[in-house]
């Protein structure tokens, strides 16, 4: 945690006109390999761990309060992403995700290997049995370019995936293949001026746009209006209202999607500073 500065050193360091070091921001991305991977959410600070868990939303008088948990069964009707808990290294790059269901046992796992200051490969676990291995590739400015994804323990290409991004590196397509490097389907995205994604486009492998979603944001910079297109046009929206911590990122949100009424809490540990 940040150290208080006494009040007479600031003072000192005023009256010297001695210039000040622009402090150092640390950020961390829950995305790829993950249940955010379509659209990351950025936390502020050297985060250790996050773990999040869904509950119904229960209403008592005038407001909701949290009700039972969602269980897997609930979460897949509902289209919602499943409770999870996600470990960092001190650079922020992800080491391990466990999803969970509702009584906290594990669903599937994610485990990377990271060279240098990236990941290089995520080994997938489901049902205690090694599924599959991701092998990553980066372009000359250190972006990641690829993901090629194999069965295990064949180690036979499953898939791959391609990533364009703009003049600004900001990535604005997903583009997959099959074992034969034919285009299958892919994701198009739309960047705003900050970088942040607005909404995308999912096409299936016969050009079909089959799901469109577009983000809106608060002040603190996270989602705030979720809309929803099937591939029929029929359109369902999504708002969040949050709780934060001291360093401004949530650690709850109540969420309302048509009558579905969801409060997701999170626990987030930080490195020390």
């Amino acid at each position: 945690m940040k150290k208080l500065i006494p009040l007479l050193f600031v003072v000192i360091m005023l009256a010297t006109g001695c210039p000040q070091p622009e402090p150092e921001v640390h950020q961390v991305e829950i995305g790829m390999f993950t249940p955010y991977y379509v659209f990351p959410e950025v936390l502020n600070g050297k985060i250790k761990e996050v773990s999040e868990k869904n509950y119904m939303a229960v209403e008592e008088d005038v407001t909701f309060i949290k009700g039972e948990r969602m269980t897997v069964a609930h979460r897949d009707t509902a289209g919602w992403t499943n409770d999870f808990m996600a470990t960092f290294d001190e650079n922020g790059n992800l080491l391990k995700c466990v999803t969970m269901d509702e009584n906290d046992e594990a669903i599937d796992i994610w485990k990377t290997t990271v060279e240098g200051d990236k990941v290089v490969s995520a080994e997938y676990t489901y049902k205690d049995t090694l599924r599959s291995v991701g092998r990553l590739s980066y372009n000359e400015d250190g972006q990641l370019k690829e993901i090629e994804r194999f069965r295990m323990p064949e180690d036979t290409l499953i898939n791959s995936v391609m990533m364009t991004r703009d003049e600004n590196g900001n990535v604005v397509e997903w583009q997959f293949y099959d074992p034969g490097d034919d285009p299958t389907s892919k994701y198009i995205y739309t960047v705003g001026q900050d970088g942040k994604y607005t909404g995308f486009k999912y096409y299936n492998k016969d050009g079909e746009v089959t799901l469109e979603q577009q983000f809106t944001y608060n002040d603190h910079g996270f989602l705030q209006r979720h809309v929803i297109i099937d591939r029929d046009g029929n359109e369902y929206v999504a708002t969040y209202d949050y709780e934060y911590d001291d360093m401004g990122n949530w650690v709850k949100v109540f969420a309302s999607l048509d009558e579905q009424r969801v409060l997701t809490e999170r626990d987030i540990t930080y490195y020390e500073e």
